[in-house]
């Protein structure tokens, strides 16, 4: 549907009070929680004036029906292989190899998932031993380091048995998240107000992951007022570990949720909000419609697809996510 307002009003105790418009919620943001909310929303609407995107199509110049790529003369040796798709019972991390952090994190929630025995008191942090030691984050990056070891598929979702919460500590799932007004904080309340979805569904699917979103480089002596007008950038954020071995820290953190409801005559009723917050303190009464963004313009600031099999190509059939989420943005 386009519609969705009903879905995250009154968000588990954030503040419900009047829905956002698109441009006062860059406003809002950039001036009421002054840790990159705003900026970062600010940030993803340049980005849809970016070229759209191209589909990925594996051909040769002037010969559509070539054979498999793989079979190209130059990979005579191999392809190339980096980041790791990692399946797990209830979740799959796609694990990023040069952040050394989860690229996303897609899983599927329901009231099932959540009940359980699984405790997560019998549950330890543990390295990913199916992903070259070379390339994976360590527990000793992050001994130390002031980060909490953030779940992106959180464990109180996955307590249907103690392997599957077991399974959420394993660090293809974890990056690196501030911990006081954060990852205990307000992110631990949307998790549980995510889950809490799964009451009202009939499936609720759930696609997080970390950003690292730039900030405009300005000219001496300008201020920040004049963003708008730097025509460059630059990225700031941390990294853990010992080089060249390093696990990247975060600037933001994306969630996307869909939900699906089943109705009459067999059809299926969607619906989806897309948010960015910033891996830093956010006040616990900030409304969580300050953080809601497009669909379209978090894609192009991840460079990813989400659920290509309800967004078909060219954005004119399908779902129109986009027009979901604007309305959440106005309703609250």
């Amino acid at each position: 549907r386009a519609g969705g307002s009903r879905a995250f009003r009154g968000a588990g105790g954030y503040g419900a009070g009047r829905g956002l418009s698109l441009g006062s919620l860059v406003l809002g943001g950039a001036l009421g929680a002054g840790v990159g909310a705003g900026l970062a929303i600010w940030y993803l609407e340049q980005r849809k004036s970016a070229a759209p995107v191209v589909d990925v199509v594996a051909r040769r110049d002037g010969n559509a029906s070539a054979a498999d790529p793989l079979d190209h003369p130059a990979l005579k040796h191999g392809m190339p292989v980096g980041s790791v798709l990692r399946p797990f019972t209830n979740f799959v991390s796609f694990f990023d190899t040069r952040t050394r952090n989860p690229q996303w994190v897609i899983e599927r929630i329901s009231e099932e998932t959540s009940r359980g025995d699984g405790d997560r008191k019998f549950s330890q942090f543990k390295e990913d031993d199916k992903i070259p030691d070379k390339f994976r984050n360590k527990l000793d990056d992050f001994r130390g380091s002031g980060y909490d070891r953030g779940h992106l598929a959180p464990a109180s979702a996955h307590k249907l048995s103690q392997a599957t919460m077991d399974e959420t500590f394993t660090l293809s799932n974890i990056s690196p998240q501030v911990g006081d007004g954060f990852n205990r904080d307000y992110w631990a309340r949307f998790e549980s107000y995510v889950k809490s979805l799964s009451k009202d569904h009939d499936e609720v699917h759930v696609v997080t992951g970390p950003l690292f979103l730039p900030q405009p480089k300005l000219a001496r002596g300008l201020g920040a007022g004049e963003r708008e007008t730097a025509s460059e950038w630059e990225m700031r954020y941390d990294l853990l570990g010992r080089a060249p071995e390093l696990t990247a820290v975060p600037t933001h953190f994306f969630k996307i949720v869909l939900t699906t409801r089943a109705k009459a005559g067999g059809r299926k009723e969607h619906s989806v909000g897309s948010f960015v917050m910033p891996n830093a303190y956010i006040p616990p009464d900030s409304p969580l419609t300050r953080f809601i963004v497009p669909l379209d313009s978090l894609e192009r600031a991840v460079g990813t697809i989400f659920f290509p099999k309800l967004v078909r190509s060219g954005g004119n059939e399908g779902y129109d996510f986009d027009r979901a989420a604007l309305k959440w943005q106005k309703n609250g």
